[in-house]
């Protein structure tokens, strides 16, 4: 074989093995009984199909556990975001945000609609721009605006940024400083400093800053407050910094709770 082959060979075969493996007995097994949930009168038997295959990376069984982003129980909408939230497929992403865009998005349902803006923004993509931050400055519930500014700060461009920076202003003349420690988190995560909970001082960074600004293309260190908090919103870590179980990503604490996680 000629070496020029062997070479391209060689850069091939690495990029082959790093990508996910699907077992596809068990697609196979997960689209019989998500199809056999949906046939389903039972809430129940809907969300526990999705609970329990909904962490496969495969179009088919992202594309049937979209199906409960629409239903009609508010069990199986959550069951349905949180699965797609973590199963980190572009599909799943794009099923997200066809829900956020769509007339019948749970506008009118802060919780479940904080919920499908945090999964938005789970994955960091620069085509959630538009969903997280082109409201950012208007009258919202606290936790939908908290989503969409912790949403954005996983965005690691300089739009994303500058959203931001145009966000708190028009947040704290609504509201004062309420918002200011989502904020400030947000925009230390993607500027690698800290000026604290002042929107006066931020402004000033960015005012200084601004022309010369890089972002890294990785997140810098955080003082250990910030990473908590950005961690354990993010469902990577527990209220005492121990990394979650798979079990318990994306509860909060009264999910924890409920479910009788420790």
């Amino acid at each position: 074989m000629p070496l020029l082959c062997l070479c391209l060979l060689a850069l091939w075969l690495p990029a082959r093995a790093s990508e996910p493996q699907v077992d596809a007995q068990r697609v196979k097994s997960a689209i019989v009984e998500l199809d056999k949930a949906w046939k389903s009168d039972s809430a129940a038997e809907r969300a526990r199909a999705i609970q329990a295959n909904g962490d496969l990376p495969d179009p088919e069984v992202v594309k049937l556990v979209a199906r409960g982003l629409r239903d009609k129980e508010l069990d199986v909408q959550r069951a349905a975001i949180e699965a797609l939230r973590f199963v980190n497929h572009p599909d799943a992403l794009k099923e997200l945000q066809a829900l956020a865009h769509d007339e019948k998005s749970p506008k009118k349902d802060p919780q479940l609609l904080a919920l499908l803006l945090r999964a938005i923004g789970q994955y960091g993509s620069a085509s959630s721009l538009h969903v997280l931050g082109d409201e950012l400055g208007s009258a919202q519930d606290p936790q939908v605006l908290q989503a969409r500014i912790l949403g954005l700060g996983r965005i690691r461009t300089r739009e994303a940024l500058e959203r931001l920076i145009e966000g708190m202003k028009l947040a704290t003349a609504q509201r004062g400083e309420a918002a200011m420690p989502d904020f400030r988190l947000a925009l230390a995560v993607l500027s690698g400093v800290d000026q604290g909970g002042s929107q006066a001082a931020w402004q000033n960074w960015w005012n200084e800053n601004r022309a010369k600004l890089k972002l890294d293309e990785q997140s810098p260190a955080l003082p250990r407050e910030l990473e908590r908090k950005w961690k354990v919103y993010w469902g990577e870590m527990q209220g005492d910094l121990r990394p979650r179980k798979r079990s318990e990503r994306g509860q909060d604490g009264s999910e924890r709770k409920a479910t009788g996680a420790k």
